[in-house]
């Protein structure tokens, strides 16, 4: 049962909710299950004779309480007849040591993407998709994702899908500059399959979308996550259950290029200077990552330049009476900004 539609149908029926299934204590009050449901983001459509709602923590969770671990992305309509639950697509599951460590080997390490979630499914009339807050109604990255699933047969089951494309996951969340937006390239749309629940029993099976690894722990899968330069990795030890045993690891490696690459032009630079610019190749505009590719190869000319007082320009200037380095990274930023030609020729 998924804990947040026990607790509104327990709410609409007008009896006690199941404390042990929503709060995951044996005892409890209405009062705390409806704070609980209060807290949560809620975003809701009217469609003819019933309300379409898409359900969501505002904070993550600290706790493993279930009614909040369940209120994910969950889609739930209203009619009449009380609540009908449309979609649950993952619940939440933490990074390892938010709340304990597992032990043994996983069934299967996944590379976390960094996109945006999808589920998709029936709704008893029509095939709809959603994100964590919105549907497709409304969300352009749920309706592209219903775009690209024409004809497709959900039978019964909420699927869930990380959709990759221009606006879609962290490396764009910070760009806000109108000239650093030419830094992020605009690329192809991707639609990678994660997960599939089946809705009579509620059971969650992964399938097989995102790359795979072989580790013997979560340790290994740590190392290999920061090796390879990629987000992270979901990491599977069970599957079949309402709520299987999950965990993430994540790259601090990753995370860090990505607040630098978030900082535009800025954070470019300062990339370009600690030699990681090929580990962000894939999210860079063609133009803006061939310039920056070639500043790279003329660093040590671009430096010498500047410290040798070459470089006419005032902030150049003030930054090398101060911190030569920083006077370094000026430059840097300068020729991704503007151009170099004469120390890029």
């Amino acid at each position: 049962m998924n804990a947040l539609y026990e607790a509104l149908l327990a709410l609409w029926e007008g009896r006690e909710p199941n404390y042990s299934l929503v709060l995951g204590t044996e005892g409890g009050s209405e009062g705390a299950v409806r704070e609980l449901v209060s807290s949560l983001w809620v975003k809701c459509y009217n469609e003819g004779k019933r309300r379409i709602c898409v359900y969501s923590y505002k904070r993550i969770p600290k706790h493993p309480i279930p009614l909040l671990l369940d209120a994910r992305g969950t889609v739930i309509s209203w009619d009449k007849d009380g609540p009908h639950l449309l979609a649950y697509p993952f619940h939440k599951f933490f990074n390892v040591g938010e709340i304990d460590y597992p032990n043994g080997t996983p069934l299967y390490a996944f590379e976390k993407l960094d996109g945006t979630m999808i589920s998709v499914f029936w709704d008893g009339e029509r095939l709809r998709a959603a994100t964590r807050k919105r549907m497709d109604i409304d969300s352009p990255f749920a309706s592209k994702a219903l775009e690209m699933l024409d004809n497709f047969d959900p039978k019964g089951h909420t699927y869930v899908f990380e959709l990759l494309g221009p606006g879609c996951g962290s490396p764009w969340v910070g760009v806000r500059e109108e000239v650093d937006e030419l830094l992020i390239k605009e690329g192809g749309w991707r639609l990678v399959p994660l997960a599939k629940r089946n809705m009579n029993d509620l059971k969650l099976f992964p399938l097989p979308g995102p790359r795979s690894f072989r580790v013997r722990d979560w340790g290994e899968a740590k190392e290999i996550a920061e090796r390879e330069g990629i987000e992270g990795m979901v990491l599977w030890y069970e599957e079949g259950t309402v709520r299987p045993k999950m965990y993430k690891v994540k790259s601090k490696r990753y995370s860090n290029l990505i607040e630098l690459l978030n900082q535009g032009y800025s954070g470019l630079a300062r990339i370009i200077l600690k030699g990681k610019l090929d580990d962000i190749a894939r999210f860079l505009d063609k133009r803006v990552y061939e310039k920056a590719k070639l500043i790279e190869e003329k660093l040590d000319e671009i430096t010498k330049a500047t410290i040798s007082g070459f470089i006419e320009d005032e902030d150049v200037k003030e930054w090398l009476s101060i911190d030569p380095e920083r006077a370094v990274e000026e430059v840097v930023k300068k020729c991704l900004r503007e151009n170099c030609r004469e120390l890029l020729s």
